[in-house]
């Protein structure tokens, strides 16, 4: 198998980054690895308007470590930039023709709106989302980006971030609600003169970076909700206010003991997430959409052709045939067995009644069954519950992320679901019916194509008082419907309160 290598540095205002990404044969992407070092860069340069010698030390050597693994990766093509820190301070050219000499490494100190692009192009090339407002919040600026229909509209970079509000308004251990309304007061300020959040009346926000993956975490561990997927998880404005409060409320001792809150930002998470909920409450945003996807990202996306001009079509898409290609999944079969599992959907309507929109649970739950045996065959279906819950699934809401991976799970049993505790909350009694009933449509589907030769041509459900008649048209050989009718009849029985029977035509024969 062919890879080519590609390694990203984000020299940020707290954190510098490096991610390797790998493409496969031409045909797919993947992360392989990610790292990142709390630099702290900007720390005193509000103060001096210069980099501190103890923190360039410490970025280079961050740095050199970051050319190691690039040597050791065999890395083509290094792109690295460098954000508000290196934009602001005196000496930033300086340290730039150092890293320059003592790694290597050419770097590119990008202008706040070029940031903001590349938040942009990170976040919309892997959320399903049209309209919302961006906000990435880093270390030394803050980033927005307007977005109606997709299309970048309005972009615009603000001069704060996360340490140097904490420096300025002194949020890095006990919070006053003096010290609070000092950091309103200036907010408010500021957003009155900026007319992107008139605009973005009403919008989700959806939010990049560090800060805005800490808020996520700590309320994930708040309600005990039992998937770690920072990417797409959704919060209300009352439940980000009850984050920000919450930490608010902490010393920094208490704060360093914060569930789901990172070391590093004990001392800076206060300003920022605060910053958070007031633009939430500036523009009368509903929700907040969290993207694990941000500037590096971007960068990558934009590195393969995936620009302003040409986003990424059909994210859902493109995220399942990577997948696909990336557990070997034999690509015919899985199709042939999403074509049958939709026929059967269409046709038994009047039975299961479902009106909610499932595409999206159909296909991913009929493209990755089989996905498990990657790992093992003998239960493969279990291991494909992990993989489609954990391989990093774009473009569908947690929720029907969730029920597609238990779909897929139960395809191969006849017994009612059962759900594991830890995920008892999440899945409603209708829900689990809906898994009940999709999972049966996929088993009869996966044995209707046993021969994995694509031989049933159409399905023809016909609908009794106390029978549903499956008439199945095949070319070059029959289906085994007794061993159909013996694995799916009883589950069928239960599910739908009918019998199954089935009759097998060869519309032509070799």
């Amino acid at each position: 198998m062919e890879r080519r290598n590609i390694g990203v540095i984000d020299i940020g205002s707290n954190s510098v980054h490096l991610v390797v990404g790998g493409y496969y044969n031409n045909e797919y992407f993947q992360i392989i690895d990610d790292v990142k070092v709390n630099v702290r860069l900007s720390e005193g340069v509000s103060k001096t308007g210069a980099l501190q010698k103890d923190r360039m030390a410490f970025g280079l050597e961050t740095l050199a470590m970051y050319r190691s693994m690039c040597d050791a990766y065999g890395i083509q093509k290094v792109i690295a930039v460098a954000t508000a820190a290196m934009r602001k301070a005196s000496n930033g050219k300086e340290y730039v023709a150092l890293i320059k000499e003592k790694t290597g490494f050419e770097v590119e100190v990008i202008p706040g709106e070029r940031e903001a692009t590349l938040d942009y192009l990170g976040a919309i090339n892997t959320l399903d989302v049209q309209d919302a407002l961006l906000m990435d919040i880093g270390g030394g600026s803050t980033e927005f980006v307007l977005i109606r229909g997709r299309k970048k509209i309005e972009v615009i970079s603000l001069p704060f971030g996360s340490i140097n509000l904490a420096e300025r308004f002194g949020l890095e251990d006990e919070v006053t609600d003096k010290k609070l309304k000092a950091l309103d007061d200036y907010l408010t300020k500021a957003f009155d003169e900026t007319s992107v959040f008139s605009r973005a009346y009403g919008l989700p926000v959806i939010g990049v970076g560090g800060t805005i993956r800490n808020v996520g975490r700590i309320h994930r561990n708040i309600i005990d909700y039992p998937m770690e997927i920072p990417h797409n998880y959704r919060m209300q404005i009352g439940a980000v206010k009850r984050v920000c409060d919450l930490a608010a409320g902490m010393n920094l001792v208490e704060r360093s003991n914060l569930k789901g809150l990172s070391k590093g930002r004990s001392d800076i998470f206060v300003g920022s997430s605060h910053t958070l909920a007031r633009v939430m409450k500036q523009i009368k945003s509903p929700e907040l959409i969290i993207s694990n996807a941000g500037l590096r990202d971007g960068i990558i996306y934009e590195y393969f052709g995936y620009n302003e001009d040409n986003l990424v079509y059909n994210i859902f898409e493109l995220s399942l045939v990577e997948i696909m290609l990336n557990f070997n999944v034999n690509i015919p079969h899985a199709y042939h067995v999403l074509k049958l599992t939709e026929t059967l959907f269409k046709q038994l309507k009047p039975l299961h009644r479902i009106t909610q929109n499932v595409h999206k649970m159909i296909k991913a739950s009929a493209m990755l069954h089989d996905s498990g045996i990657k790992l093992q065959y003998s239960n493969h279906h279990e291991h494909s519950f992990y993989i489609i819950l954990n391989a990093g699934l774009l473009g569908i809401d947690q929720n029907d992320l969730l029920m597609s991976a238990f779909i897929a799970l139960n395809h191969r049993t006849n017994k009612k679901i059962t759900i594991a505790e830890e995920f008892v909350g999440l899945l409603q009694e209708d829900e689990r019916h809906l898994i009940d009933q999709l999972s049966l449509f996929l088993q009869i589907s996966e044995y209707l194509d046993r021969s994995m030769d694509g031989v049933v041509k159409d399905l023809k459900c016909v609908i009794k008082e106390n029978e549903v008649e499956l008439n199945v048209f095949t070319t070059g050989h029959s289906v085994f419907d007794n061993m159909i009718v013996s694995e799916c009849g009883k589950k069928f029985k239960r599910v739908f309160n009918k019998t199954l029977s089935i009759k097998n035509k060869v519309i032509v024969s070799d």
